[in-house]
């Protein structure tokens, strides 16, 4: 897991080539998110709920995208958009922009 300002972080990556036929390859940097961790007894607590959201809201990302309904970068600013939302205020969660490397994620980004 990334340490990053002394805290923990979970990487969630945005690559929808295991959710995807038509995506044969996804970036490996700047592709994703960082969302802040709790942890109890040296593991980490209390996100496995966002990650299986995180990894439903990627099938169906994926099942539109083959359709045609999202381009890779609409599925992309819509997979931002509502992982943003999901985390709201209990997480902190980080999003890598053209200008810095991360910015915290905002709803009023889209």
């Amino acid at each position: 897991m990334p340490e990053r300002r002394g805290g923990c972080h979970r990487t969630l990556w945005f690559s929808l080539q295991y959710d995807s036929e038509t995506v044969e390859q996804g970036e490996t940097v700047g592709n994703g998110a960082l969302a802040t961790v709790r942890w109890y007894d040296g593991e980490p607590v209390g996100d496995g709920h966002l990650q299986g959201q995180f990894a439903a809201l990627k099938d169906v990302v994926g099942d539109m995208l083959d359709k045609g309904v999202f381009t890779p970068s609409t599925a992309r600013q819509y997979l931002k958009r509502k992982l943003a939302e999901r985390v709201g205020d209990r997480q902190e969660l980080l999003i890598p922009t053209g200008e810095s490397p991360f910015e915290k994620a905002s709803l009023n980004h889209s």
